[in-house]
Order: C-alpha cells, then sequence, then structure tokens
C-alpha cells in the first residue's frame, strides 16, 4: 500500500498548497475500494491483478481531476474535439507550466519517504487525516477551508440582495434593459473605424513583462483602464464584442443567434449607417470555426481578407501558420483607399499572443521562457500596430481605432490554475486595456491628452463611445467633450462567465461558482 500511500499524501500537500480541493466522501470511498482483498477464486490470477491496476489507476486518474480546479473531465474533452488539438510542442509547453521545481521536489521526497517506510502503518495516518480534514486549517493559508462559502450577510451590497444567485439574476436583468442606438450624425465629418481585437492581452501580462509604461499605450486618446472582457475564451469575447449595443448577457444566451435583435449587433448598426463592413485577420479562421461564427453576427456579407499569397511568419498553437500583422492590415487599408464609400469599418483579429504561437523558424520553442517569449511576439505586435497607425495618419483620411483585448494570456499561474489555464475567468485575466485613438488632419501634429477612464466598463462603453462619435463627429466642429465622455460612459459591474464557471466582484472581495455549484470567496492568492 505504500504506492497508494503517497497518492493520498501528495493529495494532502496538494490540498495544503491549495492547488486542488478534496471530496472527502469519494476520497475514503476510493480508499475503501482499494484495500477491499481480491476474492478467493480471482485472487493472485495475473489476469485480474493486471486489470484490478488498471481499474485503480483509472479511479485515481479521474477522482484527482474531480478534485482539481479543471473543468469536468468529459466537458474539457468536448471542447477539445470542437475546437481542436493542439500541437505536440504546446502540450509539452502546457504540461511544463505545472510544475514547479520546490513541488517537484517536495513531492519526490514524499514518494521516497513513502518508499522507505512502506513496511509502517501509514495508511492509519492516511485515513485519520482525511476524515479529520474539514476540520484542519490549511497550513499555507489557501487551502479548502479557506474556500469560504459565501455567506449572505457578508455580501449584501444593498438590503434587497439575498444571495449571490439573486445577485447575479439581477445583474442580468437590469442589464437586459440596456441598449445603444445608433443615430446619423450631422454634418460630413465622416470617418473610418478600425477595431482591432487582440487575442491574450491583460493588465496583468504587461505587468508581468514589465511593459505597463510601453509607449504604445501612451499614443490612445482614451484609455478604459478598468474595461472587463466578461469571458476568458475568444469565440465568446468576439460574440460579446458583435453584440456590444446591448448589456452583458449570460454565457449561455450569447450562443443563440436566433434570439438575438439586430439592434445588439454592432457591425449591423454601422452598417444601417451607411459603413461599409470588412473582416481581416492574420490567421485561416479554421481553429473554432471561427471565420462562420463570426458571419452570424452582423458580418454575413461583409468581405473577408485572407491571408494569402504572402509566408507566414509564425505558427499558432495548431500548427497552422499566422501572418504579420501590419502586413495584413495594409492590405484591407489599399483596398480601403480604392473603395468609393465614404466611410468604412473593419473588425481585425490577431492571434499572434496566444500562448503556444511561435515565429516559424523558431525551433524547440516550447523550452524557450514563456515570459520571455510573449515579451518578443508582444513588442513585434505593438510595433505593427504602430506602423499601421502612421500608414494611416500619411493618408490624410479621419480614422477611430479601437484596441481592444479579447481576453488575457494568464502568463503565470497560482495555486487554483495554471499558466496559460483561463477556465475559472479571473480578473487578472479579464481585466485589459482598451484604447481609442483620433487619426486625421485634426489630430496628427497635436500632442495627445489622453483621457483615463477608470469606472468599471465593458463592451456597452465601446459601443456607446462610438455611437457618440458617430453623433457628434470628433473631425468635425461640434464634438462631445471629453468630460462629457469620461461621465456619461456607461458603467457595467462586473460579473464574469466561462461555460460553467462565474465570478463576482461585490465591494473589492471576489466569488467564485464553479463545478461544486456553490459560490466560495476566493481568497488573494487565489487572485493573483
Amino acid at each position: 500500500m505504500g504506492m497508494w500511500s503517497f497518492y493520498f499524501i501528495a493529495k494532502m500537500y496538494l490540498y495544503y498548497n491549495g492547488s486542488i480541493h478534496i471530496d472527502v466522501f469519494w476520497n475514503i470511498l476510493f480508499l475503501v475500494f482499494i484495500v477491499l482483498p481480491a476474492p478467493k477464486m480471482v485472487a493472485g490470477r495475473r489476469a485480474f491483478t493486471i486489470w484490478r491496476v488498471i481499474v485503480n489507476l483509472s479511479l485515481a486518474f479521474f477522482l484527482l481531476w474531480h478534485d482539481s480546479w479543471l473543468p469536468p473531465f468529459f466537458e474539457a474533452g468536448a471542447h477539445l474535439n470542437e475546437q481542436g488539438m493542439p500541437s505536440l510542442g504546446y502540450i509539452i509547453y502546457f504540461l511544463a507550466g505545472f510544475f514547479s521545481l520546490s513541488g517537484v521536489i517536495i513531492l519526490s521526497l514524499l514518494l521516497l519517504g513513502c518508499y522507505l517506510f512502506r513496511n509502517f502503518r501509514i495508511m492509519a495516518g492516511v485515513v485519520a487525516v482525511l476524515l479529520l480534514m474539514p476540520l484542519i486549517p490549511p497550513l499555507l493559508g489557501i487551502g479548502q477551508s479557506q474556500m469560504a462559502e459565501a455567506e449572505p450577510q457578508a455580501i449584501q451590497k444593498t438590503e434587497k440582495i439575498e444571495d449571490l444567485n439573486k445577485y447575479v439574476e439581477s445583474f442580468y436583468g437590469a442589464e437586459s434593459d440596456r441598449v445603444i442606438l445608433f443615430k446619423q450624425g450631422q454634418g460630413r465629418a465622416y470617418f473610418d473605424i478600425v477595431i482591432m481585437h487582440v487575442c491574450s492581452l491583460s493588465w496583468d501580462d504587461l505587468k508581468d513583462i514589465a511593459m505597463l509604461d510601453n509607449p504604445f499605450f501612451k499614443q490612445f486618446d482614451y484609455m478604459l483602464t478598468g474595461f472587463n472582457t466578461v469571458t476568458a475564451y475568444s469565440n465568446p469575447a468576439v460574440m460579446r464584442l458583435f453584440q456590444a449595443n446591448c448589456g452583458q448577457r449570460p454565457h449561455d444566451d450569447i450562443h443563440k443567434t436566433n434570439e438575438i435583435s439586430k439592434a445588439c449587433l454592432l457591425f449591423e448598426s454601422l452598417n444601417l449607417l451607411g459603413y461599409e463592413t470588412s473582416v481581416s485577420m492574420n490567421h485561416d479562421g479554421k481553429y473554432g470555426n471561427f471565420t462562420d461564427e463570426i458571419k452570424k453576427y452582423g458580418l454575413g456579407n461583409a468581405p473577408t481578407f485572407m491571408p494569402s499569397g504572402t509566408n507566414n511568419t509564425s505558427v499558432f498553437f495548431d500548427n497552422s501558420p499566422l501572418y504579420n500583422d501590419y502586413s495584413m492590415l495594409e492590405k484591407w487599408w489599399k483596398a480601403r483607399l480604392s473603395s468609393k464609400s465614404a466611410k468604412a469599418a473593419l473588425y481585425y483579429n490577431t492571434v499572434n499572443l496566444h500562448a503556444g504561437s511561435h515565429w516559424s523558424d523558431e525551433k524547440k520553442w516550447w523550452t524557450r521562457d514563456r515570459k520571455d517569449q510573449y515579451k518578443d511576439v508582444t513588442s513585434v505586435l505593438l510595433t505593427d500596430i504602430s506602423k499601421f497607425i502612421g500608414t494611416l495618419k500619411a493618408s490624410g483620411r479621419n480614422v477611430v481605432v479601437v484596441f481592444v483585448p479579447e481576453h488575457g494570456r494568464a502568463l503565470h499561474g497560482n495555486a487554483i490554475q495554471g499558466p496559460d489555464l483561463r477556465d475559472i475567468p479571473l480578473p487578472r485575466i479579464t481585466k485589459a486595456p482598451v484604447g481609442i485613438k483620433f487619426i486625421g488632419p485634426k489630430f496628427n501634429n497635436v500632442a495627445v491628452n489622453q483621457q483615463i477612464i477608470s469606472k468599471p466598463t465593458s463592451y456597452l462603453a465601446v459601443s456607446w463611445m462610438l455611437s457618440k462619435f458617430i453623433e457628434n463627429s470628433p473631425f468635425g466642429d461640434k464634438p462631445m467633450s471629453a468630460d462629457d465622455i469620461k461621465n456619461k460612459i456607461p458603467k457595467t459591474d462586473f460579473v464574469n462567465e466561462n461555460q460553467g464557471n462565474k465570478i463576482v466582484e461585490i465591494e473589492g472581495k471576489y466569488y467564485y461558482y464553479g463545478k461544486e455549484k456553490k459560490w466560495l470567496r476566493l481568497t488573494p492568492e487565489q487572485l493573483n
């Protein structure tokens, strides 16, 4: 029983480290199952012994998964089957992120100890600790008992809030009444709109690579420092951006295309106002049926500028080719300059920052330090976008550039979620830098007086700002003042949601709802 003692002792270490939570009932049941003696009629038979080892190991694996913070096993499998499998290099890179040197050393010492003391009755002590586990405070401060079940009295924001389920229900009820209506502006101070949707970039990621003060972000006229992407995955982020005219909706509802009002669709509104809409991206659009998905939300008739006739500069995590951002943006811009349309709008998507993306000629990229690699590709991306902004300025046309990340990269992990994992939409993954820049003769030679909007905002704020720019063009004689925009921009409370996982923030405290189907308060260690 020495190896099974190691299994349970290792799980206790992970529990006290906050890396898993332990379902005492199922663990006791499994322990009883493995110590039961074999029936006399099959005891000692090789086939039965092999069968029993396979069953025990399988159950041990599924129980460990059940106790982890990972999504339900079959749900994760279905997601991979639907989206597509990553490359072998990415799998190695991803798994390596789960192990720290200190953790490996401690587990190795535990394994050695279990082997050396295999003749002692260690299992009796294991059983005792399992039974007492709910009563033992975690030694490292972030174990299961620190994940306090949310008490209604502790989460009341007003007298009407009795629990978090009602709070979330009330939030979505209020959001369902919010809608931005676009109106045709006065005058002819038209402008183009370029929305750059950037995968895997958050404030926390920028902090990790010491790029919070990068000059790139100083050039925007407005910075939304409290922007929340809501989700930590790409396709839902795209859907939420495309449905930005309306208030935030539950995760399941954003996929119900038949129930989404056209009034909610940002690009549908731009179409109705005479904008010639287009789509471009630096990838082939096949992963997750990306190209097909975006056509459902107001871009069904929009021409798509796909990579073709150029050599790829990098590779996506599924081994598909990725292309230079400036080249793809310039390709659309050349087509736009030859168009007779008075105004155009582009949706551009780039995934160069996604985990597992790497340069085409980079061998054994998975052995490279992840922060160093991420800083490298981020620097190139920001340089390419700055170069494109220079091209827009040189054209003499009026353009509004919207820079908005899909979600963060999760460059570092913590006890409850490893690096590059985003199933739990932690605030450090969804709080992202959103910038809006005016380009045109009126602004090109004037020092930027950047306006910081720090209030909690989300996609509705982006839609609202664009609607106000169209009504009263910033390139015209009577634009809306910066103070008016800062004061009137719609606020959105912090409610995050991935499939099966929710996080809400109330008065500076964060609460998590996951596969355990109950609300738990997150500690600072679990948030950072």
